[in-house]
Formats: structure tokens, C-alpha cells, sequence
């Protein structure tokens, strides 16, 4: 019944004339609470061709990513045809992620208001998962052979609604929500995907000491779930100052990590740094209908790189492709960059002599040479 009243309060502090005005006067400063379903719409697929929204800026970083992303899906043949979407668009954006379901995002965004936009489609959309798997590549800076960590944390509650309100003048309060419906539903997600890709043992990392209310609910609809629905599971519970701390000693003893949306941008961070940098990974924010592929560099709004990273975009298109359900020609992608990270072939991050633009283009013209290798057999 509490959680009702703070949500219908929250809901009704967003339809007041004061809902944009910031600092003690205000009741409500920002956030916004999806009460709602999602708005389905049929998927588009003209003539047997997907369609994917491409969010980009005009950034040089925005402009590059996009043109990989694009040559990338050229050259693996995939039946996918993306729509570009700057971010000076609008509503747009979101509208056209509503058509087509999937999207892909490269431009990284820093500002309060692009990361609100972010946060705002997130919620809109519901895309109530965030995950991202981590690994280790030989020779690209991961002190740590064979680790492979999969990364998934809840994206769109408690701190992730933005919620703060003044109900007296010199007090502010901050709402961290959550409902144990949501928090199932995610929990129930994430058992699912361990269960498909035959992962063994989920560490679910939480602060349940110092949060015992909203932290103590995750821990115990986990525990519950893997009794009774998914005993092949191995769950261990684990406090995230520990957690951390053996992640940095020995990171090959962890298979998936499951967390709040505490802590998950920071457990990528962490998990990312161990395995040779964010700049190798990707992203997906996903719903039960809707998802947005990112590279890992864009999920973290890193700015200490001034170009977009060729391996995170063919990470991310490799996501893309397998959501979609185009299997063969994701793999013969994600085969192609192990074959340019086998071969030495490396950018200036990891000691090596190679552009960005010559990894994409000889992983291109390798796929190209195999496609027609097939045609003439």
C-alpha cells in the first residue's frame, strides 16, 4: 500500500505546474514512474528486410560509429536495413524505437540532458535489463586468461526513476522504488537467459547490509526462484565489497553476475577494466519487446577516448544479429574479429600500429571474399 501512495504521488507531482522548477520550491525537481504497459506496435519487416533504428550525433565519434555499423551489416549480408536518427530529432528517436523494436546506439553522450533522454527511453520503452558480457582476449591487456563473465543488473528502478521531491521547505527526499513484481520479473529474466546460454552459477551481488528493506526483497525472490523453478542453477549470494574484491583477485571463479540498478554500471566498470577496457564490449538496454545495443563505451559515457572503438561496434552489431535471429551471419562476424585479434592486427589502445578503419575494413573485405568464395562453389 506504500508503494502505491509514493508511486501515485510521484505520478501526480509530474502534472503540476511546478514539475520543471528545480531546488527547494519545487515538490517534484525530475523523474518520471511508468505505471503503464508498453505500446506494442507490429514489427516492421518489409520484403523480408528487418528494420533497426541507428541513434548517432554529429559528433566525430557519433559519425564514425555509424558508418561502421552500417558497412558492417552491408558486408555480412544480413537482411537488416537500419534508419538514422540524430540526436537533435526528438521524439523521433523514440517513435522510431517503438516501430522497429531494436535500435542500435554509438554517439556518447555526457551532458544531464542527453543522459535524461537516455534514462527517459529506458523507462518509456521498459527496458528493464541491462547486461553485457566480459571477457578476456589474449594479447589485449587482461592479466587474467579465461575469463568470461556475463553481467546482468536491473535498469530502469529505484535510483534509475530519478524520483526526488521537497516536502518541506530545507528537506529534500530521495525515493529509491521498488516492487517485488518488477523485481521478480527481472530476476525470472535473468534465470532465463543463465538457463539458455547453459551458464552454471549466478553471483548475485547486493548490500543487503546496509540496505536490508530493498535489498533483502532481492535476495529473497532469488532464492525463492531458484528453488523452485530453476534448482540447475547454482545462486550465491554476495555482498558487493567482497564481491569486488575477489573480482580483482580472481576473476576466472565468477560466471554471471546479477545485481540491482545500484550497482551495475559500476560492476561493468569494474569487470570491464579486469578484461582489458570498456572499449572492447558491448551493451544491450532490453525489454520484453524492445532493445537498444550500444557499445559498453556508450552504456558508461566514457569520454577518455576520442575515437569509437571498432571492437565494440562489431560486439554490438554481433548483439544486434543474434536478437534479430540472423545466428550464421553473426557468428561469421564475431569469427572475422577473433580472426584480426589472432593476427596481431590491433589499434593504438593495445600496442598496436592499426586505425580503427582498417580493422572494419579488413574484417569487410574478408567477409565480402567469403561470401563469394560460397557464391562460386
Amino acid at each position: 500500500m506504500l508503494g502505491r501512495l509514493i508511486l501515485f504521488q510521484c505520478k501526480r507531482a509530474l502534472t503540476a505546474d511546478t514539475a520543471n522548477v528545480t531546488g527547494f520550491t519545487a515538490f517534484m525537481e525530475k523523474g518520471d514512474v511508468r505505471t503503464g504497459s508498453v505500446n506494442v506496435l507490429p514489427q516492421t519487416k518489409y520484403g523480408g528486410i528487418t528494420h533497426a533504428t541507428l541513434l548517432t550525433g554529429d559528433t566525430i565519434i557519433g559519425q564514425m560509429g555509424a558508418k561502421y555499423v552500417e558497412s558492417l551489416l552491408s558486408s555480412a549480408r544480413v537482411p537488416v536495413e537500419v534508419q538514422r536518427i540524430t540526436v537533435d530529432m526528438g521524439e523521433e528517436y523514440f517513435n522510431s524505437v517503438l516501430r522497429n523494436r531494436a535500435a542500435v546506439h554509438v554517439d556518447i553522450v555526457h551532458d544531464s540532458d542527453n543522459k535524461r533522454k537516455s534514462l527517459k527511453i529506458c523507462n518509456d520503452l521498459d527496458l528493464h535489463v541491462f547486461m553485457t558480457n566480459l571477457r578476456s582476449f589474449p594479447g589485449f591487456k587482461c592479466l587474467f586468461p579465461g575469463v568470461n563473465i556475463l553481467l546482468i543488473a536491473q535498469n530502469n528502478m529505484g535510483n534509475y526513476a530519478e524520483l526526488e521531491y521537497s516536502p518541506v521547505k530545507g528537506v529534500v527526499e530521495g525515493l529509491h522504488v521498488v516492487t517485488s513484481e518488477d523485481i521478480e520479473r527481472f530476476l525470472r529474466y535473468a534465470f532465463r537467459v543463465v538457463s539458455a546460454r547453459k551458464r552454471k552459477k549466478v553471483t548475485l551481488v547486493h548490500k543487503a547490509s546496509e540496505w536490508p528493506k530493498t535489498e533483502g526483497v532481492l535476495l529473497d525472490i532469488a532464492s525463492h526462484l531458484q528453488k523452485t523453478s530453476f534448482c540447475d542453477v547454482e545462486l550465491e549470494p554476495m555482498e558487493l565489497d567482497k564481491c569486488v574484491s575477489r573480482l580483482i583477485l580472481n576473476p576466472q571463479n565468477f560466471d554471471v553476475l546479477v545485481t540491482s540498478d545500484l550497482y551495475g554500471t559500476f560492476m561493468a566498470t569494474i569487470c570491464s577494466s579486469i578484461c582489458g577496457g570498456a572499449n572492447l564490449f558491448s551493451a544491450v538496454e532490453i525489454g520484453d519487446y524492445h532493445a537498444v545495443f550500444k557499445p559498453l563505451q556508450t552504456k558508461l559515457s566514457l569520454t577518455n577516448y576520442k575515437v569509437l572503438s571498432p571492437y565494440g561496434i562489431v560486439s554490438t552489431c554481433v548483439d544486434l544479429m543474434y536478437h534479430l535471429g540472423h545466428r550464421v551471419c553473426a557468428k561469421a562476424l564475431w569469427n572475422e574479429m577473433l580472426r584480426t585479434m589472432d593476427e596481431g592486427i590491433k589499434t593504438g589502445d593495445f600496442q598496436g600500429s592499426d586505425r580503427g578503419e582498417y580493422i572494419i575494413c579488413n574484417i569487410m573485405n574478408k567477409l565480402r571474399c567469403n561470401m563469394f568464395s560460397q557464391e562460386q562453389d
